[in-house]
């Protein structure tokens, strides 16, 4: 839920006059409450993947820290992505 620009006038000026130190410290909470609530998208993105996965494919187990990776990388062309899948997959049976 965005906020208008004068909601955020209106933020603003609740502490445009604090000190230094007050002003320090709402930035160390502010800067945790967003790293908090991109974690807390980021779960809510992945969960969504993983029942979409676990739709299409009923019966196929699936990595989770390999679904982790679906749309954090640049687009690579489908037989870069096969290469990939196929090394990791030789890895694992060799451990």
């Amino acid at each position: 839920m965005a906020k208008t620009p004068e909601q955020l006038d209106e933020l603003l000026k609740l502490v445009r006059d604090e000190d230094i130190a007050t002003l320090r410290a709402l930035e160390r909470q502010l800067h945790l409450l967003l790293e908090q609530k991109e974690r807390d998208e980021a779960m809510r993105g992945r969960s969504e993947t993983d029942r979409d996965v676990s739709k299409r494919c009923p019966n196929v187990p699936i990595d989770p820290d390999l679904l982790a990776l679906v749309g954090i990388h640049p687009e690579n062309p489908v037989q870069d992505d096969k290469a990939l899948i196929r090394e990791i997959i030789a890895r694992r049976l060799i451990d």
